[in-house]
């Protein structure tokens, strides 16, 4: 059986090196299934939420009674901690996708009685625990992957907000 899969596992590595040298447009298409090893392997993807974390971002600080336009981008991107490469694209496919927030906006300053008004965005994360099981197709041989996910937060996932000083 091991003779097999040898055979299998060289056949398919001079397959992708023929497509990538003889039709470099068929093998792009290819390369995501190739890459993620989805010929050879199946994968069972569990995901444990354990709490909610923030990055807070502060935009800016407008005295009393001034007035600034602001341009701002953030995004807030899945981060995987202890992630071998091999997975971690089957480990983003099931979290929530990237959030993007743009602006243009005028920002003023505080009432009277205030010093500044400071402006902050929030990007909230959703953290917790995943594993993922990887089986081979061939052999039924399985291998356990676990790690810590920060996703995007479904709730609220980037929140504007200000304080006022004195």
């Amino acid at each position: 059986m091991k003779k097999i899969s040898l055979i299998i596992l060289i056949a398919c590595i001079s397959i992708t090196f023929l497509l990538n040298v003889a039709m470099p447009e068929f093998a792009g298409k290819m390369k995501h299934n190739i890459s993620s090893m989805n010929i050879l392997y199946s994968y069972s993807v569990t995901k444990t939420f354990s709490e909610q974390t923030h990055d807070t971002i502060e935009m800016a600080s407008v005295p009393s009674g001034k007035t600034v336009t602001r341009d701002a981008g953030f995004r807030s991107d899945v981060k995987l901690e202890g992630t071998p490469l091999n997975i971690k694209s089957v480990v983003k496919e099931h979290l929530n996708k990237p959030q993007a927030y743009k602006t243009k906006e005028k920002l003023t300053g505080p009432e009277k009685g205030f010093s500044n008004r400071t402006y902050y965005v929030t990007k909230n994360y959703d953290k917790g625990r995943y594993t993922v099981i990887r089986t081979n197709k061939i052999t039924g041989k399985e291998k356990v992957y676990a790690g810590t996910y920060y996703e995007p937060s479904m709730q609220d996932p980037i929140v504007k907000w200000s304080r006022d000083e004195k």
